[in-house]
């Protein structure tokens, strides 16, 4: 029951994590990557399920000539560092500061833990003047195991907020719920917003992925950002049967409090450490949008989406929206040249011709602002979103103009990361998601977490 071959690309075995040639295959709605080792037989897996179709999500995009730091010589994804064979710069480049980790979730693809070793300051601030004329003006993730354990967090991003136009931090948020002031000394030193972990609005969630109960530690460490002006982006790691019911009431949560700036879904990969194997808990990118229409009761459509402008078309999705000052949700719908891999996505373009290489480096600087626009909090006191028709009167300044603007933006995105069982190199090559990995390559973010069936890795850890 072969349906129809849509295209040939290479993947890897998940047992052993050779290269394999690869194909495409439609049947009905469902579209699967299939391969066969000839040591550990054939592999199948669903890549995506249902509307928006598979077709109507193509957008054309040329490689463009990367600025590499390792040759080609065992083939992708062996060479990364970035090496010649990849096609997009970064928009994003995450600085992992220490492996040491407060919690010790069932469910982490960096394997994180207590005890893990951290990086002292000295070198940290030497990686980051390093980067800065390497990858240009790009969104600088701080992230870990868990950054907040380490001592040195508050200068690192002092640092950081001197040479990149936005710095991230990527935390579970325990230490932000039991000190909040770290939260005011962190946006003193500029750090631009947190994407705080955040699975769901039930216990229960927490147990199955994190190991504990957290949501009420969740929400102090929300009411921390709050009180410090600090924009929040809530990220949830999505599992079917475990919290994809749940996606329109934490879209809900979200939308009423102005600090948060949007809901970033991450579907399950299965890489690193990881105790819910298999592919039921599988969730393709027209899953989560559906997911979404079912859980606001049409709130969201799965038509209002769109794929980025920077990564492989089938690495995210994006949804921007005008939030009024009831919650409710207003669609913007991005013009033809607006394109990024940020909040507001590109519609698939209907010319024949793919964007030039010069076009697509554009469209990773365009995503940096896009994101920069939806996510930062810039002004000094947070107030509910405005109504709207948003004129802008007379007695506001440019600036306060655009503060309230940004206050009303509100997005809903995922980024479908990939792990050894739905790889396709296609989408590796063109990622712009990199991990700095001393003493001066960038892996791209799947490269670098991707693990075997028994957890062994090309790259974290050696």
């Amino acid at each position: 029951m072969k349906g129809q071959l849509l295209e040939t690309t290479q993947s890897l075995c998940p047992e052993c994590l050779k290269v394999l040639p690869a194909e495409l295959w439609a049947r009905g709605s469902e579209v699967f990557l299939e391969r066969v080792c000839q040591e550990h037989g054939p592999f199948s897996v669903v890549v995506w399920r249902g509307e928006p179709s598979f077709a109507s999500w193509k957008r054309p995009k040329k490689p463009i000539k990367v600025k590499a730091q390792t040759p080609i010589k065992d083939g992708c994804p062996r060479d990364c560092g970035l090496c010649p064979d990849h096609g997009q710069n970064p928009c994003t480049v995450l600085l992992e500061i220490t492996e040491n980790c407060d919690l010790n979730c069932p469910v982490c693809f960096a394997s994180s833990g207590s005890g893990g070793p951290r990086t002292d300051l000295a070198a940290l601030k030497g990686y980051l003047a390093w980067l800065r004329p390497l990858v240009g003006p790009v969104v600088l993730q701080i992230s870990g195991g868990e950054p907040t354990t380490h001592p040195d967090l508050p200068e690192v991003v002092a640092a950081a907020a001197k040479l990149f136009p936005a710095t991230q931090l990527n935390t579970n948020g325990l230490n932000l719920a039991k000190n909040p002031s770290l939260a005011k000394t962190l946006a003193q030193n500029g750090l631009s917003w947190v994407f705080l972990q955040f699975d769901g609005l039930d216990d229960e969630v927490y147990r199955t992925l994190r190991g504990q109960p957290l949501l009420d530690i969740k929400k102090a460490a929300i009411k921390a950002c709050q009180e410090a002006n600090l924009a929040v982006v809530l990220t949830p790691t999505v599992a079917k049967g475990v919290n994809d019911q749940s996606l329109g009431q934490l879209v809900d949560f979200a939308r009423n409090i102005p600090i948060v700036r949007g809901v970033h879904i991450q579907p399950m990969t299965q890489a690193g450490r990881h105790h819910l194997r298999g592919s039921s808990y599988r969730l393709t990118i027209p899953e989560i949008l559906r997911l979404l229409s079912q859980g606001t009761n049409g709130l969201i459509q799965p038509e209002q989406a769109f794929p980025p402008g920077c990564e492989h078309e089938r690495c995210s999705f994006h949804l921007r929206f005008r939030r009024l000052a009831d919650g409710r949700l207003i669609p913007q719908v991005p013009k033809a040249d607006d394109c990024g891999c940020g909040p507001l996505g590109c519609p698939p373009k209907t010319t024949a011709e793919p964007s030039s290489p010069e076009e697509t480096d554009d469209n990773r600087l365009k995503a940096v602002d896009i994101i920069i626009q939806s996510w930062k909090a810039d002004d000094p006191q947070p107030s509910p979103p405005l109504k709207i028709p948003m004129a802008k009167p007379k007695s506001l300044t440019l600036d306060d103009f655009l503060a309230q603007a940004r206050r009303e933006t509100f997005s809903v995105t995922g980024m479908a990361f990939q792990d050894a069982g739905n790889m396709d190199l296609a989408r590796l090559k063109g990622c712009c998601v990199h991990i700095f990995r001393p003493p001066g390559l960038l892996i791209p973010f799947c490269a670098m977490n991707l693990t075997d069936s028994q957890g062994r890795s090309l790259y974290r850890r050696k």
